[in-house]
């Protein structure tokens, strides 16, 4: 079982990883105020109970709804970790004396 835990937390890090590539390919390097990454994050938030709604309610889902949940689990944990990516930039920023 810790082989295939193993295997599927990785697959999972890699495709945030991959997910993250791809953001900065798109939108180039983002910092935001925290306010605004919270926008960002609801947003992707929403739009994985989106996706668990769609699996639970499928008769109640607008065609607008996301419907991959496993993607939108990334999306919103790439944005988390953008977000950790500026804090621990303004961090190492702030021991520099910046």
């Amino acid at each position: 079982m810790r082989n295939l835990d193993d295997h599927l937390k990785n697959n999972a890090l890699l495709a945030i990883e991959k997910e993250r590539f791809r953001q900065n390919a798109l939108w180039g390097r983002q910092r935001h105020p925290y306010g605004k990454w919270l926008g960002i994050l609801a947003e992707e938030f929403g739009e994985v109970g989106q996706a668990i709604n769609r699996i639970h309610f499928p008769d109640d889902a607008k065609e607008t709804d996301s419907d991959d949940l496993y993607e939108e689990l990334i999306h919103l944990a790439a944005v988390a970790v953008a977000i950790a990516e500026q804090v621990e930039e303004e961090k190492e920023l702030r021991a520099l004396g910046g």
